[in-house]
């Protein structure tokens, strides 16, 4: 049988992925939606008809009976004046799904962003009783993770000695992939299609099963993929940041361990010796691009590795222009393939497809785990589109890869 091809559609995460009501673990905050909606002289059904649903479905978010999609709950609050805080009824947030972006420059990680992220969270924990976890053992967590040069130096050398890595090598993508499995962590590749934001990977970690997960888009450049890896890994050492709501220290900790990882100080004194006899804009240019390319990681981040190695050293730093170097980057992985396109020789796969060769290359018990809760629970086309971030006609195929 042949399966239906994935479509590569752009999905955004600030968008509903599923129409099916929400697991039963949010509710509006009834007391504080009815008297906004009584002093603004709304009626349910003059709410219904202002947010574009049915009389029947907002009925049943006033009675608990299900919740508003991210959308529906963004209107309803504006309609009502009311933050989101209010809209929400308190609930268990010991248990609540801990979410984490890549920063990216001046992308703001918005409610939406952290509500539909959490959302995906709730659906993945029936996953977690699929998979094979330590009954007794949890991930491991650093006890005083810092974004001092010295500490995550230290820490990426440590690790490298574990892994039998020598400081100079470049860290391979299967040994990344290992520390996942490692540190606990499950990783989930996906094809979003062409991002320039931070939704190219996303952790969740689920409190009850102490699970994380990794949404990793393949839909990238190559030279990027090991430092959101990396990235990534950061935050899994660093769970308890996020339990304590410190998501701009996990996000600058994971950042600097990330660069730290995978090109350590040893690398950046070579490279910057390279860089600093270079006698033009052009030439230190073409150091990065040339360190970048032996280490598979952007130009971006070898740069930015020798600006922290040079302040560490008490070196000056002699900047490139931004315009000329961001031309030379983009230039730079216009030559080589994205990961997906690199995996799948440049076509659109089948979900029976995808998933055998991630489960090749990741070695990822997401997608097993995922096939046995098919089997056995039978959820629906919307279900699979939440937990995996996808659109419904994708979600289809997937539900039949499974079922042969």
């Amino acid at each position: 049988m042949r399966h239906k091809l994935l479509k590569l559609t752009k999905v955004d995460i600030c968008q509903p992925l599923f129409t099916q009501a929400h697991p039963m673990e949010k509710k509006l905050n009834t007391p504080i939606v009815q008297k906004a909606a009584e002093t603004k002289g709304f009626s349910q059904a003059t709410i219904a008809a202002a947010l574009d649903v049915t009389r029947a479905a907002v009925s049943k978010w006033f009675t608990g009976k299900s919740f508003p999609r991210p959308a529906e709950l963004l209107k309803l609050g504006r309609l009502l004046g009311l933050k989101h805080a209010d809209l929400v009824a308190p609930s268990n947030l010991a248990n609540e799904p801990l979410v984490a972006f890549r920063k990216r420059g001046s992308c703001l990680t918005t409610d939406a962003h952290i509500e539909n992220a959490k959302d995906m969270g709730r659906f993945l924990k029936p996953l977690a009783n699929y998979l094979d976890v330590d009954p007794f053992m949890g991930p491991p967590s650093l006890k005083h993770p810092s974004c001092q040069y010295r500490y995550v130096q230290d820490l990426a050398a440590r690790i490298r000695r574990e892994l039998d890595i020598a400081e100079n090598d470049s860290f391979k993508f299967g040994e990344l992939i290992g520390l996942f499995d490692r540190y606990q962590a499950v990783i989930i590749p996906t094809l979003w299609g062409k991002k320039t934001r931070h939704e190219n990977a996303i952790h969740i970690h689920l409190p009850e099963s102490q699970t994380t997960w990794i949404y990793l888009n393949l839909d990238v450049e190559i030279h990027d993929f090991k430092f959101w890896m990396a990235h990534e890994l950061g935050h899994v050492l660093t769970i308890d940041l996020l339990r304590e709501n410190k998501i701009n220290e996990a996000e600058n900790f994971a950042d600097a361990f990330a660069g730290a990882l995978i090109f350590p100080e040893s690398v950046a004194k070579a490279t910057y010796l390279d860089y600093k006899k270079a006698k033009s804009t052009e030439g230190k240019i073409k150091v990065l691009l040339k360190w970048a390319d032996e280490h598979t990681i952007s130009p971006n981040s070898v740069y930015k590795e020798l600006e922290k190695f040079a302040d560490a050293a008490g070196e000056s730093f002699a900047p490139v222009g931004n315009a000329i170097f961001h031309a030379s980057i983009a230039t730079f992985h216009k030559k080589f393939p994205t990961l997906s396109d690199h995996l799948f020789d440049g076509k659109k796969p089948s979900a029976d497809h995808f998933m055998r060769v991630i489960q090749e290359e990741f070695g990822t018990k997401a997608y097993s785990a995922l096939g046995k809760y098919v089997r056995e629970k039978e959820p629906s086309a919307g279900t699979i589109a939440a937990i995996l971030g996808v659109n419904r006609m994708d979600a289809s195929a997937y539900l039949e890869a499974f079922s042969v």
